[in-house]
């Protein structure tokens, strides 16, 4: 029998656990949980000869919305772009990943809900360049590899992820605490 990875506990342990512990036990099992059992597979996606590029999106922006969310109440675009903005920016331009949320944004969607729409004209994928991304003519150019590694930075050890104590205060990481509870009883 396969189970899922991400849920050792029972689901009354679990919520007890979220219920009656500080608000980083909450945080830490959410973040742990996604660093730990979903992006190993993101990681995998970018892979030479293997490229899983469409996974590898919606991989992302799941989890990015889903902390977005989390910490801040925000979806959609909104969300997807703080996330960005906060965890996954460089300090070059070609990795301010956040000045195209809306394009990455759109094209998720397309991936997500309807696989054909002309926003796909608009985007493209280059493994072999340099920059993160680049316009070329009118198309958005995305080194799909450079966008995961730059995610996936943010969940390494010392990573920016980490440090939401330091973004957050005591109030408002009960909030978090209170959205994270509220969404795991809900499904």
């Amino acid at each position: 029998m396969v189970h899922n990875r991400a849920h050792f506990e029972s689901k009354e342990n679990r919520l007890a656990r979220f219920r009656n512990g500080p608000p980083s036990g909450t945080i830490e099992t959410l973040l742990n949980s996604i660093a730990n059992f979903f992006n190993n597979e993101i990681a995998l996606a970018p892979t030479p000869g293997h490229y899983q590029t469409s996974l590898l999106f919606l991989g992302i922006h799941a989890a990015a919305l889903i902390i977005a969310e989390a910490f801040w109440n925000k979806t959609g675009l909104e969300g997807y772009k703080r996330y960005l903005t906060v965890f996954v920016d460089g300090d070059s331009e070609d990795t301010k990943f956040s000045n195209i949320a809306s394009i990455i944004h759109d094209w998720r969607n397309v991936l997500a809900h309807q696989w054909l729409g002309s926003v796909g004209h608009e985007i493209g994928y280059d493994y072999g360049m340099s920059h993160g991304f680049e316009n070329r003519n009118g198309v958005t150019f995305i080194n799909p590899k450079i966008y995961c590694d730059y995610y996936l930075k943010a969940f390494s050890v010392g990573g920016k992820i980490w440090d939401y104590e330091t973004l957050f205060n005591e109030n408002e990481r009960e909030m978090i605490n209170k959205r994270i509870i509220k969404k795991y009883i809900e499904r």
